[in-house]
């Protein structure tokens, strides 16, 4: 059974302009939506496409060890929404058309529109900034991905006050500063540390958005 590591080299042609695409696409996914399991998974896809261009930087294993912390962050996202799912009760039908009509309305809503424009406006930014203030001992297009990934991860943590929103894009801008800050020190103890980090703001997003529905309960109770 192939290990992760052999996974991630058969798909290292990708490592380059097509791994930025998807970063802008998971990016802009994660500050159009939402939808907490849209979220879930856009992250995850984010994650694996930060790894192979970290896998261009350091090496390989570190590069994959990475992308098990950044699933297991993933994962904790996303049980955590379902918990919150679970708590307030819908029924499955119930809960299911009610999804289906929140994200009718947020497609056709003004606010979509306009995190929208302000996610393209952003890219825009991040595209010249990349041009004109390149980044030192980083190649061009991991420049461009670590500005998509700052400025769309700012523009995520403004624009709500839903503590995993926030914390999708502190997640997302943290990515961005570690594709940059480890080709300048590439070192495992760097790598530990900006995982660590990485995974204490996950719980503490988790932490505070559970905390969040059980305050809405008892003020409902």
């Amino acid at each position: 059974m192939p290990t992760l590591v052999d996974l991630l080299e058969r798909v290292s042609f990708l490592a380059a302009m097509p791994a930025v695409a998807g970063i802008f696409v998971t990016a802009g996914i994660l500050v159009v939506s939402r939808d907490w399991r849209i979220n879930s998974l856009a992250l995850t896809v984010q994650y694996f496409f930060v790894v192979l261009l970290l896998s261009r930087l350091i090496r390989l294993e570190v590069a994959a060890v990475k992308g098990l912390i950044g699933w297991l962050i993933c994962m904790v996202f996303y049980l955590t929404e379902r918990r919150v799912s679970t708590l307030e009760q819908p029924s499955p039908v119930e809960e299911s058309t009610m999804a289906l009509r929140r994200w009718s309305r947020w497609i056709i809503s003004a606010q979509a529109s306009f995190y929208l424009l302000a996610g393209i406006l952003i890219s825009v930014a991040a595209y010249t900034a990349a041009l004109r203030i390149p980044l030192p001992e980083v190649p061009g297009d991991i420049t461009l991905a670590c500005y998509l990934l700052a400025g769309l991860g700012l523009l995520l943590v403004g624009l709500s006050d839903n503590p995993m929103q926030v914390g999708l894009g502190l997640l997302t801008f943290l990515s961005g500063f570690e594709l940059f800050y480890v080709a300048l020190e590439p070192s495992l103890a760097i790598a530990g540390l900006l995982g660590a980090v990485s995974f204490l703001i996950a719980l503490a997003a988790a932490y505070l958005r559970t905390a969040q529905i059980a305050a809405s309960r008892e003020a409902v109770s």
